[in-house]
């Protein structure tokens, strides 16, 4: 990626304003994503937030943080470079965990750190993500997503969908 925002690289405007898990809220929902870069909990008694936390802490042990920002769940040195891991409770929602393996992929690429391959994992699923100028591509649209999500003075409206049952931001939209 080559862009520039506001006279900076996108990667140092990325450093300040983006994580991982907001890459993820994108993908899933606009609603979930402005309430959270606006540090709006989520429902911390919901279930699937509890779910997400105890996974966190299981995986804790091979948790290695490179940038404050940069909280993938495993990393593997290969001969060739690395493998980067992501874990998740479920596959449901594939796509917003391979836009956020592939942000933490693009971190690291950034970091001249060689990753030849990421693996987003569930307990019964195991999907690879290369990171290949067609996925850098959408991870692009997610971040300039983002970008115009922050500057919004009110949330995106609510598209209901079946993920809405399991999201912990659902008490502010119905």
């Amino acid at each position: 990626m080559n862009l520039i925002y506001n006279n900076k690289k996108i990667e140092d405007w990325i450093f300040e304003n983006i994580d991982g898990t907001s890459i993820n809220y994108v993908s899933t929902c606009k609603k979930e994503a402005w309430l959270y870069i606006r540090k709006i909990s989520a429902n911390q008694l919901d279930k699937n937030i509890q779910m997400g936390r105890t996974l966190a802490n299981l995986r804790g042990e091979d948790k290695r943080d490179i940038f404050d920002i940069l909280k993938f769940d495993k990393i593997d040195k290969r001969k060739n470079g690395y493998v980067v891991t992501e874990f998740k409770k479920s596959l449901k929602n594939s796509n917003a965990g391979k836009m956020q393996l592939l942000f933490y992929i693009y971190l690291l690429k950034i970091a001249n750190i060689n990753v030849i391959t990421g693996v987003l994992q569930s307990k019964s699923k195991k999907l690879k993500v290369e990171p290949n100028e067609t996925n850098f591509r959408e991870l692009e649209d997610k971040i300039l997503e983002l970008r115009e999500l922050i500057f919004e003075k009110t949330p995106p409206k609510v598209k209901f969908s079946k993920t809405c049952n399991s999201c912990g931001y659902r008490d502010y939209c119905f």
